[in-house]
């Protein structure tokens, strides 16, 4: 394996006094994140650490993570960066936002319309959001926009959407 096999995921930060470290998870790859037993760590081109998680949890809003392996923090320390990363093929899995095709749209408790398609754009998802009056609303899908997920009944609930829809009317 190369490191050029590896899709870096995010970054890792300080070690608290229980031995968890604080982890910074891109957004597009924090469901593959949330699924994932073992991760590489890139301290420099030539350092590379294949680690078990053996422990995730949330603690003021930020994720932490424990490791079943020994040294990482003495390692962590000697290196300005660390960053998270895992295989390539295991992102070959991810089934995108398909789930949400179909889903309805509220906004201040207001139907919109239905999500119709979605796109990725090298930064994060894009919903393609067919509006009731017929026009096509692009919403980022990052926590910014998307409030909530409620798959029964299929919707999600936006949050500051004012200046998207004020961009329609001009």
């Amino acid at each position: 394996m190369k490191i050029s096999d590896l899709i870096g995921i995010g970054r890792l930060g300080g070690e608290d006094a229980d031995g968890f470290f604080h982890v910074l998870i891109k957004p597009r790859y924090r469901s593959a994140f949330e699924d994932a037993q073992s991760v590489f760590l890139l301290f420099t081109s030539d350092r590379v650490f294949y680690v078990t998680i053996s422990e995730k949890k949330v603690s003021d809003n930020k994720v932490m993570i424990r490791f079943a392996e020994d040294g990482i923090s003495e390692e962590r320390r000697r290196h300005r960066e660390t960053l998270i990363a895992i295989e390539a093929e295991a992102l070959e899995t991810d089934e995108g936002l398909d789930h949400l095709i179909g889903y309805g749209v509220l906004y201040q408790d207001r139907h919109l319309g239905e999500v119709q398609d979605y796109f990725f754009n090298n930064a994060q998802y894009v919903l393609i959001i067919r509006l009731d009056t017929g026009a096509e609303l692009m919403v980022p899908y990052v926590d910014y926009y998307v409030q909530s997920e409620i798959p029964d009944p299929g919707m999600i609930e936006l949050a500051h959407a004012d200046s998207l829809l004020a961009a329609l009317d001009s």
